[in-house]
């Protein structure tokens, strides 16, 4: 396998891994998690109380990663982001598949957009829409991308959000996970992928219609200041702790992709940002499936147990080298 084919097929692999990992306490308070599991430190069934984890068993990906499988599917169709009302086709194909428009499946901004369109209804939601079901599931654009070229990033991260989530801050949200996985695909420092970050939030977030929320990147310099430059006053149940309280782990753009970033340049490995991520309370799915899809373009899938990639493959019918193999193909004609 080649170091590239690595990459890539350790974005993928992270983000499964991550998805998978935080199904049990998905938006369970902390205290709660805790108090049911102690501790998760291995994959476990969603239990029959938590409305939206109860329809997953162990290791099973969620729809976080099943949406980024459709893009990612809609992409290698189209060798670009086809237009925003195929990708609304395959998506609503999807979640009717899973009779998801009836079941706690969906955020409530995809809900509301893809039943709009359903409907055939006119969007004005997507316009309104703060939460992360953009970057959940774009992990794969950014392994297609070259690290280097922003502006291409954040418009494909903008076309292939537009479907549920047209915002300044979903759409940057959904960029600077892109380019954090493009900058691990590439090989870049964590330090070049923070500065890639920095870099194309302005860029993204021009692309979206202007909100209220808040900043994911001044969110994310406090990260940095407080705490990545002072790693030596932290362990990870208190970078846990201080995400958790000080950028929160909810499931609005501003908090949770800005939670994943932070998560991701402390962790610096897909299983442990999985694990602290599934232990944190909150969208812990989400946070997780981005900060590991991030962590595992770094390392790359040689940095995840071979036993796990395994169960992941086998618990969900997926090849992670062969999908990685699809994508470069594709990122080698990818056109917008």
């Amino acid at each position: 396998m080649s170091q590239l084919q690595d990459r890539i097929a350790g974005a993928l692999a992270g983000m499964v891994l991550g998805d998978a990992f935080g199904v049990p306490g998905e938006l369970w308070p902390r205290a709660k998690v805790r108090e049911r599991f102690g501790r998760i430190t291995e994959f476990l069934d969603g239990p029959a109380d938590n409305i939206v984890a109860c329809y997953f068993k162990a290791g099973h990906y969620t729809d976080d990663s099943a949406q980024a499988f459709v893009v990612l599917n809609a992409i290698e169709a189209a060798s670009t982001v086809p237009p925003v009302q195929t990708l609304a086709k395959d998506l609503i194909a999807w979640v009717e598949s899973m009779n998801g428009f009836e079941i706690n499946l969906l955020g409530p901004s995809s809900k509301a957009s893809l039943l709009a369109w359903v409907k055939g209804e006119d969007l004005p939601v997507t316009k309104l829409s703060l939460t992360n079901g953009a970057a959940m599931r774009i992990a794969p654009v950014g392994c297609l991308i070259e690290a280097g070229e922003h502006e291409k990033i954040a418009e494909a991260a903008a076309r292939v959000s537009r479907v549920t989530h047209s915002t300044d801050v979903t759409i940057a949200g959904a960029a600077m996970v892109a380019q954090a996985v493009a900058s691990g695909v590439a090989g870049r420092s964590w330090e070049q992928t923070l500065a890639d970050v920095k870099t194309i939030f302005p860029i993204a977030s021009a692309k979206g219609e202007p909100t209220w929320a808040a900043s994911i990147l001044a969110r994310l310099e406090v990260f940095e200041e407080l705490v990545l430059k002072r790693r030596e006053a932290y362990d990870d149940e208190a970078v846990s702790r201080f995400i958790h309280d000080v950028i929160g782990t909810g499931t609005m753009t501003s908090e949770s992709v800005t939670a994943a970033l932070a998560l991701a340049f402390w962790a610096q490995n897909p299983k442990k940002a999985a694990e602290i991520a599934a232990n944190m309370g909150g969208d812990t799915d989400t946070i997780g499936c981005m900060a590991a899809a991030i962590c595992g373009a770094h390392c790359g899938i040689g940095g995840i147990a071979a036993e796990t990639v395994e169960f992941l493959e086998k618990t969900n019918g997926l090849h992670f080298g062969e999908l990685a193999q699809g994508v470069m193909k594709t990122r080698a004609v990818f056109t917008l």
